[in-house]
């Protein structure tokens, strides 16, 4: 907020330097009355002085020819920098060392901000303002200002600085600095940044300084210390840095200790939380040494952390895969053309809820080689090949080293004028798998199969008078070919070897698909379904789910389903269904998820939830909005929100109450929070919540 201020008082100290720029003093003045003596030219009744490129309005105005200095008073008004206007009331300019005074200076920016100031100087690069008040609001009574008793602008360092800097709404004062001290150029800069504030009831008030190092212009470091003052303090330290102009990173270190009356009462299971994590992206990496116009690019995402505090204590997070007590690191590296793709994947897991990650699974790494789909012989002859390495390993328990091949054959022609399409298909699989970490029976394992495929599918499209149908349907039947498992089957390995992998062989199967959409003569959609029904050969219950989605589109309104029959037991598997709608001045939404877990001994209600928002906007000024999620087999809300917010020309307020669920060190907590945002337009925010 204070650097967009700081900006703002830069473009009112500019009309100094539009005064007192020009290597000329040559200044033209017209008036009604003007009178000459020796020493001084004296102008009086609509005074137009011309110096430079400025045209300054004033009542009188007088010019010594002796001592170069120009005064002008009464209703002294510039126009036209930066389309801003200025008024003052009394005005001096000395023209030979282009110093400049007012008193009583009033500015209004083109976007309505304004600044009143009981006197403003400039000399030798040196601007001052003295006691001032800026906002946005109407000029009497404002709602917000923000009042300064001084500032210091060095124009050649491009620093400036506010003393006694009180930022109020209505008269009550809402945030006070003795000192505050910004760049004003365009070029980032080291100091202090806007702290961060907030209160939980565990925690107590939490204060955040931020910390801005610009090392350089392709690298900087921000120190975020904290105090949470019933709990204890802690730092973060962020560097970030852009290497190129296609590749950027981060790394960030963190360290919060708790202290001994925190921990007897709370219980963590650290009283100490630290951890480390590194952010890079690059889309071109070796892509000028590779032939064949191949493309690269990497992409890493990782982290070591002691708990899942060390999250929850940042203010700011830094790009990970959000709160699960699981956290994962990732290195993806590709390289790819248009006939060859090339991937190294690893995935690193830390378990939080463990005391060791050393029974935690990791895949370190995988790679993979695909060959893209291309033509044999003949157009409608296509072939693509698939090919992955794995290694699964973890400090104890089984390990695993895979290595498998799918190459996909097929054949497609049409008949009836392209009315009906056939699809001859053979896939041909192979995996070997080698096991480690332990004594086994068995330590290998292979497993190949190949798999025949028919299908009979098409793509019909009708226009009618007042709308266009799509339909299709598509039939296909799935028929297991040769199948070998060696040296035993996959049953008669261990359970911990059997673990880590499974065997999912080919059924005999029929699949039906069908879908089909209605468009508008716009080509808007108005209306979809897609069903599915797979039949097996050779299950006792022949008939696997059933799904059907569909959605109909009616002006604004959306009505969603999806339903997912279980044919086994005769019983709903899942229904998820939702309605919507969006207009200009508020939004509906009320979505209602149910699903069950079928088995042969019980049937169990695995969710029964029903999630409802909404929003409305009363007019351009007042909106409320808010959700709520309700489980009615537990019959309690599991999660709410409830808010609003008011907004004029220059500030608004919006306020937040809500309930949710977030893991930490100890286990989920079920945390009640208020939010408080005041914007003070067109600067900035300060706001306040609170966590219990």
């Amino acid at each position: 907020m204070f650097k967009k201020i700081a900006l703002f008082i830069f473009l009112i100290l500019a009309c100094f330097v539009s005064l007192s720029a020009s290597n000329s003093n040559k200044i033209e003045v017209t008036a009604k009355s003007v009178e000459t003596t020796k020493d001084t030219v004296y102008a009086k009744e609509g005074v137009i002085v011309h110096y430079d490129n400025a045209i300054i309005k004033s009542k009188r105005a007088a010019y010594n020819k002796t001592t170069k200095k120009l005064i002008l008073d009464g209703d002294v008004e510039f126009i036209g920098y930066e389309g801003s206007k200025e008024y003052t009331t009394h005005m001096e300019l000395q023209t030979d060392t282009k110093e400049v005074s007012f008193k009583k200076l009033f500015l209004v920016s083109k976007n309505d901000v304004w600044l009143l100031s009981e006197n403003a100087h400039k000399k030798k690069g040196t601007y001052i303002l003295g006691s001032s008040i800026l906002s946005s609001c109407e000029i009497e009574n404002p709602l917000w200002h923000l009042a300064f008793s001084n500032s210091i602008y060095d124009s050649n360092k491009k620093y400036m600085k506010l003393y006694h800097a009180k930022v109020y709404f209505g008269s009550i004062p809402i945030f006070y600095t003795p000192y505050l001290a910004f760049s004003t150029s365009k070029e980032r800069s080291s100091g202090l940044l806007f702290p961060k504030l907030g209160y939980t009831e565990t925690e107590g008030y939490t204060y955040e300084q931020p910390i801005f190092w610009a090392i350089s212009p392709s690298m900087d470091l921000e120190l975020n210390p904290q105090i949470r003052t019933s709990r204890s303090m802690g730092m973060y330290t962020t560097l970030r840095f852009v290497d190129s102009n296609h590749s950027s990173g981060k790394f960030r270190v963190g360290y919060f200790k708790d202290k001994k009356s925190y921990v007897e009462t709370n219980k963590p299971k650290n009283d100490a939380h630290y951890g480390l994590e590194f952010y890079y992206d690059t889309s071109k990496l070796f892509e000028s040494y590779l032939p064949n116009e191949y493309k690269d690019g990497l992409y890493i995402n990782t982290r070591y952390l002691n708990d899942i505090d060390y999250i929850n204590l940042q203010k700011s997070r830094l790009g990970n895969f959000g709160l699960n007590p699981l956290q994962e690191s990732r290195v993806n590296y590709f390289a790819h053309n248009n006939t060859h793709y090339f991937g190294l994947n690893a995935k690193y897991f830390i378990d939080t809820r463990l005391d060791n990650n050393d029974k935690t699974i990791q895949f370190l790494p995988s790679l993979q080689w695909h060959k893209y789909l291309n033509h044999i012989v003949w157009n409608n002859l296509t072939y693509s090949i698939d090919t992955q390495v794995r290694n699964i390993t973890r400090k104890e328990g089984s390990t695993l080293k895979q290595a498998e091949i799918r190459v996909p054959i097929e054949y497609t022609t049409s008949f009836f004028n392209n009315y009906l399409n056939l699809s001859l298909s053979e896939e041909l699989y192979y995996s070997k798998y080698l096991f480690g970490n332990d004594v086994y029976e068995q330590d290998t394992f292979q497993y190949y199969n190949n798999t025949h495929k028919v299908k009979i599918f098409t793509d019909l499209t009708k226009q009618y008078k007042n709308f266009m149908h799509v339909l299709l349907p598509s039939l296909s039947y799935v028929k297991p070919g040769t199948q070998s498992q060696s040296p035993v089957n996959f049953d008669d390995l261990n359970e911990t070897q059997k673990e880590l992998f499974a065997v999912a062989p080919q059924e005999e199967q029929i699949n039906f698909s069908l879908g089909q959409y209605f468009y508008n003569m716009n080509g808007k959609l108005k209306f979809f379904q897609r069903f599915t029904q797979n039949y097996y050969m050779n299950r006792e219950k022949k008939l696997d789910d059933a799904r059907n989605e569909m959605g109909v589109f009616l002006k604004k309104w959306l009505l969603y389903n999806e339903i997912v029959y279980s044919n086994e037991f005769n019983e709903i598997r899942s229904i998820s269904s939702s309605i919507t709608l969006k207009e200009d001045t508020y939004n509906f939404s009320i979505g209602h998820i149910y699903q069950q877990t079928l088995t042969e001994d019980k049937t169990e209600v695995a969710s029964n939830n029903i999630d409802l928002n909404f929003g409305y906007r009363f007019n351009d000024r007042v909106s409320i909005g808010g959700g709520l999620t309700y489980d009615f087999d537990k019959s309690v809300k599991t999660q709410w929100q409830i808010g609003g917010g008011y907004h004029q020309d220059c500030w608004s307020i919006d306020l937040s109450l809500r309930q949710a669920i977030r893991p930490s060190a100890t286990g989920p907590q079920n945390l009640t929070s208020y939010y408080l945002q005041l914007n003070f337009i067109p600067f900035g925010t300060i706001g306040t919540g609170k966590v219990k």
